[in-house]
């Protein structure tokens, strides 16, 4: 499960630096891109998956607490998409980023755990 979780894990990451890019570059160009759209939906989704995982494999770890917050984002967000209750564009730079800080954080910190090993 470790393995599964390592491999997501970067996945996640490109796929959230891939968004920001995209979404970096269209306020550059002022022009919506399809692709954009793309790169958000394989973020999103492989966080999803990556939260489930890591609530699974990291249960009896310090960083358990950091992956219910995960999923408590992610209900309020399914939630406010279902209900379409409309969010600033804040919360979404924020949403980026946060994913993006996360797996930044554990892509390191399981970089150094492998090379110390």
């Amino acid at each position: 499960m470790n393995k599964i979780a390592n491999i997501i894990d970067k996945i996640v990451f490109v796929a959230t630096t891939l968004a920001i890019a995209g979404v970096f570059y269209e306020g550059m160009e002022l022009e919506w891109f399809a692709i954009v759209g793309v790169l958000i939906l394989c973020m999103d989704y492989s966080f999803l998956i990556a939260t489930v995982i890591h609530l699974i494999n990291d249960r009896k770890s310090k960083w358990v607490r950091v992956h219910i917050f995960s999923l408590i984002i992610l209900i309020v967000a399914i939630v406010m998409k279902i209900l379409y209750i409309t969010y600033p564009t804040i919360s979404l730079v924020l949403w980026y980023f946060y994913i993006w800080f996360l797996y930044g954080i554990i892509n390191v910190k399981s970089f150094n755990s492998n090379r110390n090993t």
